[in-house]
């Protein structure tokens, strides 16, 4: 009798230690989470909020307003959890903020169609690292300058200051050119991708940069461009051959507790990373 209650009990723990994380989380408390931030992580997190409040006992809040906001917010207090799509600036947090990678992205350059860039085998035209950071720094004004239709002026269109994508645009722009400098006359600075599909597409000559998961179908007007013959795509992601990419951060005040953590954990998840995935973003594991 003694044995068969030993066994029974070592079942039951066994039992309990291998519920998996997608397992419903059991409470009559309803729990509370804010998130805030980045315009780029919002539609992914919409999602993520989805998949998770389905299982999870938790009533969540998502805004977005930038990384900048996504900073603030979880410094004083007002959202649980920050959305980054840039990484932590050494000045930013004191050191109270904890980075956590959920995913990773690539910053796509588009062009108008009517720009003539030579056509690769693909039919992709195509530009270099070297002659982006020539564009957008005004060292280039001219299409013909880097492969395009001579005396075609070249039509700047960049994400406002601030934005995540254009510091991972510039920074990848940087490793080329180590005092690049972003021109600053000449160029319309818009605050939304969706500003940036529109002036690339009603824009003759125009050049700008998109995130890996919006689709330009919409806009017929427009192409993609390869950088140095490189593709973006999840997989030249994952293995760093396109350069202009970076992570997506969540970010915590101090280490992650309670229903932080385990939504954390649950993101990094098969059911979470199949939700970043299916976003059209880039998985991390």
């Amino acid at each position: 009798m003694k044995s068969w209650m030993k066994v029974s009990a070592a079942i039951l723990i066994t039992a309990m230690i291998c519920v998996p994380l997608t397992a419903t989380v059991i409470g009559t408390d309803s729990h509370k989470l804010s998130v805030a931030g980045s315009t780029t992580v919002y539609p992914l997190m919409a999602e993520l909020q989805k998949e998770f409040e389905k299982f999870a006992n938790v009533d969540m809040n998502v805004s977005g307003g930038g990384s900048g906001v996504g900073v603030s917010s979880t410094l004083n207090g007002v959202a649980d959890i920050g959305m980054l799509s840039r990484d932590l600036k050494e000045d930013e947090g004191g050191g109270q903020l904890v980075p956590h990678v959920i995913a990773k992205d690539a910053v796509v350059v588009i062009v108008n169609k009517n720009v003539g860039l030579p056509n690769k085998e693909a039919g992709i035209p195509d530009l270099t690292l070297e002659q982006l950071a020539g564009i957008y720094s005004g060292k280039y004004n001219d299409w013909g300058e880097v492969g395009g239709k001579a005396g075609q002026k070249i039509a700047v269109i960049a994400r406002e200051e601030g934005s995540g994508t254009r510091d991972c645009f510039e920074a990848a722009l940087k490793t080329v050119s180590g005092g690049f400098v972003a021109k600053e006359r000449d160029v319309n600075s818009v605050n939304s991708t969706g500003a940036v599909l529109l002036s690339v597409q009603n824009t003759p000559g125009a050049i700008g940069y998109i995130n890996l998961n919006v689709e330009i179908f919409a806009y017929p007007g427009i192409t993609k461009v390869t950088v140095d013959g490189i593709t973006a795509t999840s997989e030249n992601v994952q293995d760093k051959t396109y350069e202009i990419s970076r992570d997506l951060i969540l970010v915590t005040k101090g280490k992650e507790t309670g229903m932080v953590k385990f939504f954390m954990d649950w993101i990094l998840s098969e059911d979470g990373q199949r939700t970043v995935e299916s976003s059209g973003f880039v998985r991390v594991n």
